[in-house]
């Protein structure tokens, strides 16, 4: 069973985010900081993922849920 994914993108602002499935933490690695996003549901996660724009599917399916910023860059 898969418990961790970490993608890597091809996008402007995000550079990576890895999803643990156990516990729905959703890490986003921005070119400027990193932000912990909890509680993301499987589905979401997903969409986001797999978008052609993940700027644009994080602001749709992950802005909704409570985040902390980690650390700057």
């Amino acid at each position: 069973m898969v418990k961790t994914q970490t993608s890597v993108y091809d996008s402007s602002t995000i550079e990576a985010s890895t999803y643990d499935y156990t516990t729905k933490d959703l890490f986003v690695v921005f070119k400027h900081a990193t932000y912990l996003y909890s509680n993301v549901n499987v589905d979401d996660y997903e969409q986001f993922r797999n978008a052609e724009s993940q700027g644009r599917a994080l602001n749709q399916f992950i802005k909704k849920y409570s985040y902390q910023k980690l650390e700057n860059a």
